[in-house]
């Protein structure tokens, strides 16, 4: 590890080795944020949907599908499978139900949570249902591999505490299968099969869904600004693109950009050093946060220049300009931190549905607004109420 000493000397200091229970700690850590991870339903649809990816997402799930409808048909026509009339009505029963749950997928244009959810429960009563109707229950205990496509399909679409239900659920019912496997054959038969299976039902699932978190986690942190917490340029691209300005807000609302600048941001750092430039840097991004609404994107672009994308009600222009104003200029340092602010604000009712169009406008404007602010001394908000029109003290 490398960090430079006094007089800009550079110093070699070797790194500490990790010591066998720092690498418990780690790997425990690493548990408790997989399991705390929220459900990434919304987050992973639209990444697939941005990647074009949806058709072939749903073609994979719909042919998952088929494959088990005509699995369980065969089974009709197999002396180890289907043995009775009961058994017959239940299979059918389940073929018709795998069919049905092919429609939503077809016919649907969004797939939402909700669906989801209704296919995972469609998945955990009809699964053992088709297990425990062969005759012989050898068959059953094969069949239970299926869990494992339901355990990687909720690795990418649902939360850890929804994955270690499903395991549980599914590890019972290979212990019961797996025990009427060891009274129809033999003992050795049935936990040699046991332990594969339940390593695909498991195993698989769970470390695809672990790697996943820790390849999520590690996205979100490169797309966040170390110092301040706030999203950094590519982050708030991404969060951009991913939320739009078409998202339906209300008619009465407007759409607003604002970009920060902090006047002679250097003189502070000549003046009072890089560790108070810091501070000051993480001050504005908090009050900049609390500037903005519960949905509002904040970015530090780099150096010290900010950016703010939010949706506010129509009307509340005045009290937005003043609270920039307001909260902007740090009167409690000594010199007082002034900033140069360009805001962009148009409503939704004036808008078309090009979001990329309207997104790329707005920031225009709100850089050229800042830039007027600058230039005219700084310490002062200039607004623009939508597009081409003159901004405003």
């Amino acid at each position: 590890m490398t960090w430079f000493g006094p007089g800009g000397r550079q110093v070699i200091v070797p790194v500490r080795r990790r010591t066998p229970q720092a690498d418990w700690r780690t790997a425990l850590g690493l548990l408790v944020q997989w399991f705390n991870r929220p459900d990434p339903f919304d987050t992973f649809t639209r990444y697939i949907a941005s990647k074009g990816l949806e058709l072939w997402g749903r073609l994979l799930l719909i042919c998952s599908l088929l494959s088990v409808a005509v699995t369980m048909a065969l089974l009709r026509f197999s002396d180890q499978g289907i043995h009775n009339e009961v058994t017959s009505v239940i299979n059918a029963m389940i073929i018709v139900a795998t069919l049905l749950m092919i429609i939503p997928f077809v016919c649907i244009p969004t797939f939402t949570r909700r669906w989801s959810y209704v296919f995972l429960v469609y998945a955990e009563i009809g699964v053992p249902a088709g297990i425990f109707l062969n005759k012989n229950p050898l068959v059953g205990l094969l069949q239970c591999s299926v869990f494992g496509l339901f355990g990687a399909y909720i690795a990418f679409f649902h939360s850890s505490r929804v994955q270690t239900a499903h395991m549980i659920f599914a590890v019972i019912v290979l212990l019961v299968i797996g025990y009427q496997v060891a009274e129809y054959t033999d003992p050795a038969l049935a936990v040699s099969l046991g332990f594969l299976i339940f390593s695909s039902i498991t195993v698989v699932p769970f470390t695809c869904q672990f790697m996943l978190s820790l390849l999520g986690t590690d996205a979100e942190n490169s797309e966040l600004d170390p110092l301040t917490g706030l999203l950094n340029r590519r982050g708030l691209q991404r969060a951009v693109d991913e939320r739009g300005v078409a998202t339906t807000p209300p008619r009465e609302a407007s759409y607003v950009v604002a970009i920060v600048d902090v006047d002679n941001f250097k003189r502070v750092n000549d003046t009072l050093g890089h560790e108070a430039g810091d501070q000051v840097l993480r001050e504005l991004a908090e009050r900049l946060r609390e500037c903005g609404g519960s949905h509002a994107l904040v970015s530090r672009f780099g150096g010290d220049e900010f950016v703010l994308v939010d949706t506010v009600l129509a009307g509340s222009e005045q009290r937005l300009e003043e609270e920039f104003a307001r909260k902007l200029r740090l009167d409690n340092r000594d010199p007082i931190v002034t900033t140069s602010v360009g805001i962009a604000i148009a409503s939704t009712a004036r808008l078309t549905l090009d979001a990329e169009g309207v997104l790329a406008e707005l920031f225009r404007i709100a850089d050229e607004a800042m830039y007027r602010a600058k230039s005219s001394g700084g310490d002062q908000v200039l607004l623009c109420h939508s597009f081409g029109q003159a901004a405003t003290d």
